[in-house]
Parts: C-alpha cells; structure tokens; sequence
C-alpha cells in the first residue's frame, strides 16, 4: 500500500473516530437533557398526584413527621402532620421535621397551622423553617402558630432570624414570585391558665387544647382535632392523666409519647457503671414526666382507643426485634385495638362516613 493512501485510510478513520465519539457526546447531552426534564414532569405530576391525595375531604390523613425525642439523632424529632377536610395543620416542629416533611412530598405550600404542645426544643426546634420554607414553597396565606402563653416571643423571634432572608429572596426574584405579604408567621396565644380552650375552627374542623402534666415544664397541652364526628388526639410530651384519658375516650386516633421504664433503668445503671453521671442522672428524672408502656396500654384500652400510633419514643430503639420487645408486646398484652409502633413517615388513614 502506498504511503499517500496509507495516510489517507489513517486520516479518515481519525475523523470517523471523532464523529463517532461526538456523536455519542451529543446523544448523551440529547438524552440527558431529556431525562432532566422528564424528571422534572414526573416529580411535578407525583407532587400533584401527592397533594390531592393528603387533602382528600373524604378521610383524615395522620403522618408522624418525626417520631423521636431529644437523644435520638437519626430520627427527625416530634412532629405530626394532620390533614382534615383540605387543611394541613401541624403539630410541633422538632429538629429536621421540615426536612422530613418534604422527603416525604407533604405539600408544605398548603400548610394552614401549626400548634405547639411546649417549648422543648425537640419540639420547636424547626419552626422557623417550616415558616420560612413553606413560604419559600408557594405559601399564599397567612400562617398562624397556636400555643400558650410564651408562644408569641417564640414566633416573633423566628420572624426576626429569618427576615433578612425573605428580604433577599424578595430583592433577587421579585414581588410576583417572593412576596413578602405573606413571609412572616403569626403567633395566636391561649391563656396557660386555662384547662381547655377551643383555639381553632375552619370549615367544620375544631382543635381543642388541653393542659396535661410533664412536670417541671409549664406550660404544656395537647391537642384534639375533631371533625364529622371523628377524633384525632395528639398527646404531646405527658404523663396519662384524668384530662388525656377524657378526651381519648373512644378517639378514633391517639397518637401518644412513650416510655419503657425498664429500658431506662438498664441504661440509668450502665451509665453509672461506666462513670458517666450526667447520663445517669438523666435517665433517672426522664421517668418523672413521659408515661410508661403499662401506663399507655392500660389506659388506651380503658378509653377504647380505636387506634393508637407510638412516638416521642425514650428512647428510640435501633432494631425492630427491640422496638417489639420494650414498647410493641407489652402494649399488645393489654391493649387490642389498632396499634402502629410509628416511625418517621407512618401514616394513618381514617375514613369518613364510617
């Protein structure tokens, strides 16, 4: 073969390489492109497909936003999503609950109330971003945040940390897309004093808020959502009480905080065994104020509680076979109805026109 054509053949199949390879380059910049935006579609069709789902009137929707207390931290603290009747309230905001609230394609957008039990930060932790997220979501309404007294200065305080975010937000995309109508929260207060006061009503649903007992801390209530003669009862962080089992009876949901004394003893004494005192000491007073599993089950039963979804675990446990043994078989020994040993995204559904 001749030199000339040699290099001739060499020369063609450099540039045969390079439209090869280009070629390939180019479907791939094609096919990513594609799939960016399919991907975009899909998420914005689930989203929707999402959304209608949690704000169908034709049920209540319970979600367990975060399941754990202070001490836990691979699980999102306390935090309870309601949906009833097409409105989304929210109960606590503990640390990486709005996080979680958006892993799990809650419509943070549509969020009407959040309602807070105490001040713990475990339960308060993430308030200032779910305000400032689901504002940052499309939020076009007014959020208010109901508590007892001292929640004002909570509220306000948020407001203040996260107002020169809105303010840039605002200053980059403009008015239309960010407005600032609607960037801050508003605290609603209830008088601590009070027992029980009704402190929401919208369209047939009614929350009511009722003092319960976790000593020393005041003040501190829990919740009840009621709506076509269905009941959802949100503990909050308390020992059982007269007021708790009151309003349990016959709830067609309790989603209640736990505690396994015996689990806590262990750890109280193995902490002392290695020298770690303030542990120790911990464990120890943690069991004046969160109610044992026998407490839970005994009560459960006794009010008829249809339904009964475990959080606020103290603590949590990492494998199942120990969720089963400290929290789900000694509440199944007394209590029979529906019980969900609940995890970050548990959901309970409660039909309407039962």
């Amino acid at each position: 073969m001749k030199k000339s054509t040699k290099t001739i053949l060499i020369v063609l199949l450099v540039i045969a390489g390079i439209l090869f390879v280009g070629k390939i380059v180019f479907d791939h910049v094609i096919a990513s492109d594609y799939m960016i935006s399919r991907g975009i579609k899909q998420r914005n069709r689930r989203n929707d497909e999402v959304k209608e789902n949690f704000l169908n009137k034709d049920k209540i929707t319970v979600v367990l936003v975060g399941t754990a207390g202070p001490m836990s931290p691979d699980i999102a603290q306390n935090s309870t999503a309601v949906f009833v009747n097409g409105q989304f309230l929210l109960f606590d905001a503990g640390d990486y609950a709005q996080k979680r609230m958006e892993q799990f394609n809650l419509p943070g957008e549509s969020l009407d109330a959040v309602f807070l039990t105490h001040f713990h930060n475990d339960h308060i932790a993430d308030l200032g971003e779910v305000m400032q997220r689901s504002y940052m979501l499309g939020r076009e309404k007014d959020l208010v945040v109901y508590g007892p007294t001292g929640t004002e200065d909570i509220v306000s305080s948020f407001n203040r940390i996260y107002a020169a975010d809105s303010e840039y937000r605002t200053a980059h995309h403009g008015e239309e897309v960010m407005p600032l109508e609607y960037q801050f929260a508003t605290a609603q207060e209830f008088d601590a004093k009070l027992e029980e006061v009704v402190v929401y009503k919208k369209d047939g649903v009614v929350v009511t808020a009722f003092k319960t007992y976790h000593p020393p801390i005041e003040p501190v209530f829990g919740y009840v959502v009621e709506y076509d003669g269905k009941k959802v009862v949100i503990s909050g962080d308390t020992l059982v009480t007269d007021a708790l089992s009151r309003h349990a009876n016959n709830a067609d949901l309790l989603v209640m905080d736990v505690m396994n004394y015996d689990l806590v003893t262990l750890m109280e004494e193995t902490f002392r065994e290695i020298g770690d005192d303030q542990l120790a000491q911990i464990m120890y007073d943690i069991r004046e104020y969160h109610p044992d599993v026998a407490d839970v089950a005994s009560m459960a039963e006794k009010q008829n509680v249809k339904r009964m979804a475990l959080t606020h675990y103290a603590p949590a446990t990492p494998i199942q076979s120990m969720m089963d043994r400290f929290y789900v078989n000694p509440i199944k020994k007394v209590y029979s109805g529906e019980l969900y040993a609940g995890s970050d995204g548990t959901i309970v559904v409660i039909p309407l026109g039962e």
